[in-house]
């Protein structure tokens, strides 16, 4: 009687155990996705404003020569 109230405490501990372990690591994967997740849209928002800039820069040069050509400037 006693030697089975042991072995379940025993498999209870051992199940709580390896849920620790799994935890751990699933954890360990996800503060990997949230690290590359993190360094992508940091990307994202470098080339996104250098986009912008580039756009704004051609939409002068066009509004420039567009009032030029009009001898409004």
């Amino acid at each position: 009687m006693m030697e089975l109230s042991v072995k379940r405490l025993f498999d209870t501990v051992e199940s709580i155990h390896d849920e620790m372990y799994y935890l751990r690591d699933r954890e360990a994967e996800m503060q990997e996705l949230n690290r590359s997740t993190n360094s992508k849209m940091a990307w994202f928002s470098f080339v996104s404003l250098g986009f912008c800039l580039s756009v704004a820069g051609l939409q002068f040069l066009h509004l420039k020569s567009f009032f030029e050509k009009k001898k409004l400037i």
